[in-house]
């Protein structure tokens, strides 16, 4: 499975399984982490990184939003998406969940499971998810769509 094809997959789980009400994928945030895929429910942001290598994990742990210490991460809840075998269960951060795909099934494998409950893993980059969405919906935002300029005359 490619990284594309993992991503996507990603998207449409917290879209279809979480019920994310909107979905991100590969989308810069205001510090530089780009997340393979983001989404919201219930005011709740769940990360997923999605891996294609044991490697591509290794260095994904290396990052600086991935320190344990580190507040400005992005993704109350923090997840990896990766074909069974890549990612080794006992490498796995403190709070963070693994979800195994092979082809349209997702698993939990190790790690936190997804329940929309309480208690959350970890606090989150709030402005710098807020920032994510504003510009998303700026991007979506068509010239059509946007408010008429106070000039403009009513019709």
């Amino acid at each position: 499975m490619t990284h594309d094809e993992l991503v996507k997959r990603a998207g449409r789980w917290l879209r279809n399984d979480l019920n994310c009400g909107v979905v991100l994928c590969e989308m810069k945030s205001l510090l530089d982490e780009i997340p393979d895929a983001i989404g919201w429910v219930n005011n709740r942001s769940i990360l997923v990184e999605c891996k294609t290598s044991t490697a591509d994990f290794h260095a994904d742990l290396s990052k600086p939003f991935r320190h344990p210490d580190s507040c400005m991460a992005l993704g109350r809840w923090r997840f990896y998406f990766a074909q069974a075998g890549i990612i080794p269960h006992d490498k796995l951060p403190d709070g963070w969940g693994l979800y195994e795909v092979n082809g349209r099934s997702v698993r939990h494998a190790a790690g936190v499971q997804y329940r929309n409950m309480a208690d959350i893993p970890f606090e989150s980059n709030e402005i710098g998810e807020r920032l994510m969405l504003i510009s998303a919906m700026r991007r979506a935002q068509s010239k059509e769509s946007r408010c008429p300029s106070s000039n403009s005359t009513p019709r």
